[in-house]
Order: structure tokens, then sequence, then C-alpha cells
């Protein structure tokens, strides 16, 4: 994910596929919620899809038990990202959160 080697629209929409032209990044919008582009940070910790929601809710709980009040710490999706990749207590379940997220998007066309 953090490398940009993942199916969400944002970098799978840049490549021309089965020739499919590429997608302006202002339309790689999410497939859940059509509101926000869809990148790791939105599919991690803003798009309201019910099991997104209910991965996320997993998630913080587990790293409010290792860092309290951390998930409070940030004004806005991509910041929370940065501080919890820097966080080596929490990366064990920051990896899982990405693998779990990419396995919902994955079984969505």
């Amino acid at each position: 994910l953090v490398l940009s080697s993942h199916s969400l629209a944002i970098e799978r929409r840049r490549w021309k596929e089965r020739g499919k032209p590429t997608v302006p990044e202002q339309w790689r919008l999410c497939r859940f919620c059509y509101a926000y582009i869809e990148d790791p940070a939105h599919a991690m910790f803003v798009c309201q899809s019910p099991d997104l929601v209910a991965l996320r809710s997993v998630f913080l709980a587990g790293i409010e038990k290792l860092v309290p009040g951390i998930s409070g710490e940030f004004s806005d999706a991509l910041q929370m990202f940065k501080g919890f990749l820097s966080r080596r207590e929490i990366t064990p379940l920051l990896g899982k959160l990405a693998f779990d997220v990419l396995k919902v998007f994955d079984a969505s066309p």
C-alpha cells in the first residue's frame, strides 16, 4: 500500500488495461461511497462502507489499548496513516488492517 502497488483505484486506474484508457486522478472515486478518491488513506480511515467501518472499529480498539488516545491525535486521514506508520508498536495491527481492507476491495469489481 505504501509503495503504490495495490488494487485501489488511485493506482489501478492510472494503468492502461485491456485497451482501456487511463482515468484522470479526480475521477478515480471509491467504488463503495463514490464520494472521495479511492486511495489508501480513504480506504482504511474514511470510507463508510459497513465492511470497512467494522474493520476500522476493530483496528482502532486495538491501537487504543496499546497507545491510549492516539486516534484523536490526527486531523485528517493521511496524517493519521503517516502517524500510525511511524509507531512501531501498532505496525502489526496496521498491517492486518491494510490486508483486510484490500481483501474487501479486491472482492468488489
